[in-house]
């Protein structure tokens, strides 16, 4: 890829974003709305394009067992590493900085990042719906551990963690990977409407959820968090992709199979971190500031990796 071609990817992407803020300041997008469409694309197209992508995904070319141990052993290591250095922070925070360093938006910006790098065939999309259902329930089991540690000297967070495991099960990422691949595994053809139907209501989701993460975007008290935005940010759009690409190198692992894996860890930190830590006595306004910085600043990281992966 020239300069040109990343520029062509890059641009459109983070355009979008900066048009869905100024929709949002001007009273078109407001926050009842956003919210009902960020619901859409989670609940409905997202799903219906995962589902799409694992039915028509062969799968005994995609699944790699390899490559999905050591992409979560990645996301598993950067969360040990993020909570160990955030140990002497305060316990509202300790949390949020942890989870900021891996809980990447594999949805409103990953998809978006890997259809504009590397299209939409089934074997690109195949692979992201399989490293998708893989990485939702890691994120999801590890946020809820890095945001109840700080709390849980006498207590017991087995309720916590149950519910955690309830959403997890019935997470709609999860249930359309699952579902998609084993709607192939058992040798079954999506019928042509269908097929149609599916593609068409997934293809809304990568525009309009940049909209909706350009609409979400707030920056008050930013300026107060800026020194551990900036920290995490590093770990995030850096160090995170940088450990995945070595480690599926060290292990031969290249083509699709990485690209996709580093592109979708290389997005921003995820803006449901901001709910998670709103409803886990998490410091909000940190979290806040973490997305925005990420956001940002993955501008600029996402173009450097595209012309690394080449």
């Amino acid at each position: 890829m020239d300069l040109f071609q990343i520029l062509n990817v890059v641009l459109p992407i983070f355009l979008l974003i900066c048009a869905g803020f100024l929709l949002g300041r001007l009273g078109f997008l407001k926050e009842d709305v956003n919210t009902a469409l960020s619901r859409l694309i989670f609940y409905v197209s997202v799903p219906a394009l995962l589902f799409r992508s694992a039915a028509l995904t062969d799968l005994s070319e995609a699944i790699n067992g390899t490559a999905i141990g050591l992409l979560a052993g990645a996301t598993v290591l950067v969360a040990v590493a993020g909570y160990l250095l955030a140990f002497s922070a305060s316990s509202d925070r300790r949390g949020v900085i942890a989870q900021g360093t891996h809980r990447s938006n594999i949805v409103f910006i990953g998809i978006p990042v890997i259809t504009g790098a590397l299209g939409s065939n089934e074997t690109v999309m195949g692979t992201a719906a399989l490293l998708i259902g893989v990485l939702a329930p890691v994120y999801n089991f590890l946020a809820v551990v890095e945001l109840t540690l700080p709390y849980s000297e006498g207590r017991s967070n087995s309720d916590l963690l149950a519910r955690t495991a309830r959403e997890v099960a019935l997470n709609p990422l999860i249930l359309a990977c699952a579902g998609g691949f084993l709607f192939s595994g058992i040798g079954l053809s999506l019928p042509l409407a269908l097929d149609k139907t599916l593609d068409l209501l997934g293809s809304i989701a990568p525009p309009l959820a940049l909209l909706v993460v350009g609409a979400s975007m707030k920056f008050q008290g930013i300026k107060d968090h800026i020194a551990a935005g900036l920290m995490v940010s590093f770990g995030k759009l850096l160090l995170y992709p940088a450990l995945v690409y070595f480690l599926f190198s060290l292990f031969d692992i290249t083509g699709v199979y990485r690209e996709v894996a580093v592109l979708l860890v290389a997005t921003p930190t995820a803006v449901i971190s901001h709910i998670f830590a709103k409803e886990m006595m998490g410091d909000e306004q940190l979290a806040g500031a973490i997305i925005i910085l990420t956001t940002i600043l993955s501008m600029i990281t996402i173009g450097g990796w595209l012309v690394f992966l080449g």
